[in-house]
């Protein structure tokens, strides 16, 4: 079935949120088996929701191509599967409790069944690439998908192996940041794009314009997403209030708010930093020396221009459909959430 024109004037969330229900009702379709209670912990963060914008991403740059979207659906999904296969295992290793409003898959389940649902989607994955619609008959295609997911997933194991070691040190370097985010989150960015230009049949070089723009919109996405765990309204994220100073994460507006504080505040930032004991009052008023420092405005001005490069590459490829993809990459570094 073709691109449906009356979709054309929705707005982007009502996109997202279209495109979410394709994806999850596929997903929700193809992954289940016996014994049950695996595909459930499989399932558990999917149906705790998520924007989707892997899949988006995917079926957009397909849609630059073509309009028979159901051909490129299943590709789409497998990097859902696999943003969520890296969400399970990440929670392990980090011992996070919550997700989405929910209890991670190894607080609900266990360690030993959540190692399981993670390899069942990794599996799963594949497995959908491989039945793409848009793929049948054309082994070329078909086998630079599997190598294109299939190198995603070893930038991720890299960029978390650096991530795990850069977290026994001490204070990180801005490089640390972006090697780290490169690896952990643009690499699937680039995947999905890449995935919808080989869905749709673009060229060598249309691969090479939308792994760019992905690259710098994924690096941007977790600029902000950082951003917003350090001084984002509570109601809206779900996140607790200086919750990633408490936990030491090692972010871009962590590491600009020591570099930039005076010594006073760099004690009190550092006080907090890495401290699950701080007290709220202490978390509250390093909360207040980020925001006074201005990095709310420097990380997304950092961050707009990875997006103003992102959309310099996006002008190379076909225009057809692509300005949803224009308003993705302003929706990323604009979002409260």
């Amino acid at each position: 079935m073709g691109l449906r024109l009356w979709w054309a004037n929705l707005s982007l969330q009502d996109e997202l949120k279209r495109i979410a229900y394709e994806v999850n009702t596929y997903i929700s379709d193809r992954v289940k088996g016996e014994p049950p209670y695996l595909y459930d912990a499989s399932l558990h963060l999917i149906k705790a929701g998520g924007k989707r914008l892997r899949p988006f991403m995917t079926l957009k740059f397909h849609g630059l191509y073509s309009q028979d979207e159901r051909a490129a659906l299943p590709a789409a999904a497998a990097l859902e599967l696999v943003h969520n296969f890296t969400l399970i295992h990440d929670d392990i290793m980090d011992r996070d409790d919550m997700r989405h409003g929910v209890p991670t898959v190894h607080i609900k389940f266990g360690e030993p069944l959540a190692i399981l649902a993670g390899d069942v989607l990794f599996a799963e994955a594949f497995r959908m690439v491989a039945e793409t619609p848009a793929f049948q008959g054309d082994f070329h295609r078909a086998n630079s998908a599997v190598r294109l997911l299939a190198g995603s997933l070893i930038a991720l194991c890299e960029g978390q192996a650096l991530d795990v070691r850069t977290a026994e040190g001490g204070m990180f370097s801005e490089g640390q940041y972006y090697e780290i985010i490169e690896k952990k989150t643009a690499a699937l960015f680039e995947a999905s794009a890449v995935m919808g230009v080989l869905t749709g049949g673009g060229g060598e070089q249309d691969v090479k314009h939308a792994r760019l723009y992905a690259r710098n919109v994924g690096m941007a996405f977790q600029m902000v997403d950082d951003l917003l765990g350090v001084v984002g309204d509570a109601s809206v994220t779900g996140k607790p209030v200086g919750g990633d100073l408490k936990e030491g994460k090692k972010t871009l507006p962590i590491f600009l708010s020591v570099q930039r504080s005076r010594p006073e505040e760099r004690e009190l930032l550092m006080r907090v930093w890495g401290n699950p004991r701080a007290n709220q009052e202490d978390v509250e008023k390093a909360t207040q020396v980020l925001k006074a420092l201005g990095i709310d405005s420097e990380v997304r001005a950092m961050a707009q221009k990875r997006v103003e490069e992102a959309l310099e590459h996006l002008a190379f490829l076909p225009s057809r459909g692509g300005n949803w993809l224009v308003r993705l990459a302003n929706f990323v570094i604009e979002r409260k959430i």
